[in-house]
């Protein structure tokens, strides 16, 4: 099995989990410099977590203007965080244009696999299909209003497969605690159901996993993400990339 760590820096004034953390050019410069050192570095400029306010791609764009200095130089692949096309594509040109040495990679938590989908797969850059029932890109962060009683990731993902897909069932969208766990439980045998493709894993710090173990201390709380994350990295196949606030807990 092949482990790759992506960390997370959200550049944001209310992500659940960090907002407000990194959002001066110190603090987004000395998290960059500690997440270098792992595989994947994933930005996020839009906290998509239910009780937030969506925000205009046009603002999310202003708030990449924050960390973009930081990244020309950067060998590690960057991830975007986002689930708005204009949002990717002003990336993808200012990738091009200033000739940044990273790949660029879209992780959409949309759940739409559309035209700007297939548009960004032809620059031959990575895509992250996340599993969100939300009925359109705009509803993408009321994902918990959207929910079904049953979950087949199976007939979800199998019509999308390609080279540059890596499936995220996105622990936390669109489903219920016992989903959530459910299908962390059933990973390896959703494994089985496909060859040779990559995965994406993310529950760090999820309202789900505070609410099992009853932690609120964050310190705890990402020792406990890592354990769980252990126990599911012992079965699993192929290429799992793990996304984590605290990647130098996951070994």
């Amino acid at each position: 099995m092949k482990l790759k760590r992506m960390g997370v820096i959200n550049i944001t004034p209310n992500s659940f989990s960090d907002g407000g953390e990194f959002f001066t050019s110190d603090s987004i410069s000395q998290r960059l410099n500690f997440l270098k050192k792992f595989d994947v570095i994933d930005i996020g400029a839009e906290s998509t977590a239910p009780m937030n306010a969506s925000i205009a791609w046009e603002s999310e764009w202003e708030r990449w203007q924050m960390i973009l200095p930081f990244l020309k130089d950067l060998t590690i692949p960057i991830s975007a965080d986002t689930y708005h096309p204009e949002t990717i594509f002003k990336l993808l040109k200012h990738w091009q244009d200033e000739k940044f040495k990273s790949r660029l990679i879209w992780n959409d938590v949309s759940g739409k696999f559309d035209a700007s989908v297939l548009e960004f797969l032809k620059s031959k850059n990575d895509y992250i299909f996340c599993h969100n029932l939300a009925p359109s890109r705009e509803l993408s962060g009321r994902h918990m209003d959207y929910l079904a009683a049953e979950i087949n990731l199976t007939d979800y993902f199998k019509p999308h497969l390609h080279p540059q897909v890596i499936f995220d069932p996105c622990l936390g969208f669109s489903k219920t605690y016992q989903q959530n766990w459910d299908i962390i439980s059933d990973f390896e045998r959703l494994q089985s159901e496909f060859t040779a493709t990559r995965w994406m894993i993310g529950f760090s710090r999820k309202s789900f996993l505070k609410n099992k173990f009853a932690v609120e201390d964050r310190e705890e709380l990402d020792r406990l993400h890592a354990d769980e994350v252990a126990k599911i990295i012992k079965t699993a196949r192929g290429e799992v990339w793990i996304r984590t606030h605290r990647p130098e807990l996951i070994a």
